[in-house]
């Protein structure tokens, strides 16, 4: 089985950014629950699909670094007021993981895209995982990676590295990286639930609620309603969280029996 890495130990987050670098399956940290992130390459989009057993083509949505993010979307395209937009996202990254849909910028691949839209998921600003995606793009000199689900089933996101571990911890081309204590990394998140990010999308010129996820929609209208923009919400049931029967922390000595 392959080991859990420490997403607090330097060391540790270089080994993964390079097998991530070099074409492995990333299962790692992402606010307060787990996603699966990988190179943006149409190749490495058909292996992950056929690891989490998904038809060979579907579409991926893609992750970066905070500096980065802006540079995801096609601002000339964007038919809302650019500042109430930008002062909403700041804020939502602000307060955690979440998910924005929008005209997708020149660079960003058509396999990672849908009728001309790119769907972005961040893990908001604090996340120590911003570090380590930042090494990988570094390393393979692209600006975003593609990134999914942690799990087999996208309706039961994982939040324990170690359950994810369970899954796919015999093979060899993937790495795991998690936080020593779960449980106290998720309460640096008080308004979001450990599943899927919620996502927002602005391509048609509104702010649409398209998944109801880890942050409440009554939460993000309010945000919204600060800059003064309005909140369409089209997915009105929320995403479960995953129920572990025995769930395992990942403390120190459980790091350590990993090892």
């Amino acid at each position: 089985m392959q080991p859990i890495l420490d997403i607090a130990d330097l060391s540790d987050r270089t080994h993964a950014a390079e097998a991530t670098a070099e074409g492995s399956a990333l299962f790692y940290a992402f606010g307060n629950f787990c996603a699966l992130a990988a190179k943006p390459d149409l190749a490495t989009l058909h292996a992950m699909n056929a690891l989490k057993g998904r038809p060979r083509d579907q579409v991926g949505s893609v992750t970066t670094t905070p500096e980065k993010a802006n540079r995801v979307f096609d601002w000339d395209a964007v038919k809302l007021p650019w500042s109430a937009l930008m002062g909403t996202m700041a804020d939502l990254q602000a307060l955690g993981p979440i998910g924005f849909r929008g005209p997708a910028a020149a660079h960003v691949p058509a396999h990672l895209t849908v009728d001309g839209t790119v769907q972005l998921i961040t893990p908001g600003d604090i996340c120590p995982s911003n570090g380590l995606i930042g090494e990988v793009l570094d390393l393979i000199g692209e600006e975003l990676l593609y990134i999914t689900s942690a799990n087999r089933n996208k309706h039961d996101t994982h939040y324990a590295i170690g359950e994810i571990r369970k899954e796919f911890g015999h093979r060899d081309d993937v790495v795991f990286i998690g936080h020593r204590n779960e449980r106290a990394n998720r309460r640096r998140y008080p308004h979001h639930r450990p599943c899927s990010t919620s996502i927002i999308g602005f391509q048609t010129g509104e702010l649409v609620l398209e998944r109801h996820g880890s942050l409440d929609a009554d939460l993000i209208a309010r945000v919204a309603a600060k800059h003064g923009l309005g909140l369409s919400v089209v997915a009105h049931e929320r995403l479960p969280v995953r129920r572990y029967r025995h769930p395992l922390p990942i403390t120190r000595r459980a790091r350590a029996l990993a090892l």
